[in-house]
């Protein structure tokens, strides 16, 4: 998955992949686990009633990065995959896979893409410039392994 993105990052979770999966299929949490995000709001459904287009809105207290990202899903094999709609300042492309390690366990295959248009104020860009594969896997391990961890108690 790699060579179609700029960088990616693989991680073991101790959380069920099902679990995991609900989790990272469900944008409106993103807000609760990448730290420039501050709000999500669905805005097109699909029949399964998953999110297929949302608005996310980041950086509220110095300004704001608004922009809509569109998800498609493949159940089957636990693969995710989102990209900002054309015309954003900020392109965005992703792929997240889960894999099933055994009873408890999976790890996450995570590749992004991005790219900031010059249009992007510097205060942002050096903000971005932070959003690495590495922080975002080990912000959403953090965050299913503690939802895991309320799950078993």
């Amino acid at each position: 998955i790699l060579a179609l993105y700029d960088a990616g990052e693989a991680l073991e979770i101790a959380c069920d992949a099902g679990q995991c999966w609900a989790l990272l299929c469900d944008p409106r949490l993103i807000p609760e686990w990448v730290t420039g995000v501050a709000e999500a709001h669905v805005l097109a459904s699909d029949e399964a009633g998953r999110p297929i287009q949302v608005r996310f809105g980041g950086m509220p207290s110095v300004g704001s990065l608004d922009y809509v990202m569109a998800y498609r899903y493949d159940d089957a094999a636990r693969v995710l995959w989102w990209e900002t709609l054309p015309g954003a300042d900020r392109r965005i492309t992703g792929e997240a896979r889960l894999v099933e390690l055994g009873p408890g366990r999976c790890r996450l295959d995570y590749a992004l893409g991005s790219k900031v248009g010059d249009t992007v104020p510097p205060w942002a860009r050096a903000s971005l410039a932070g959003d690495t594969p590495e922080k975002v896997v080990r912000s959403f391990q953090r965050f299913a392994e503690a939802r895991a961890g309320r799950a078993g108690a």
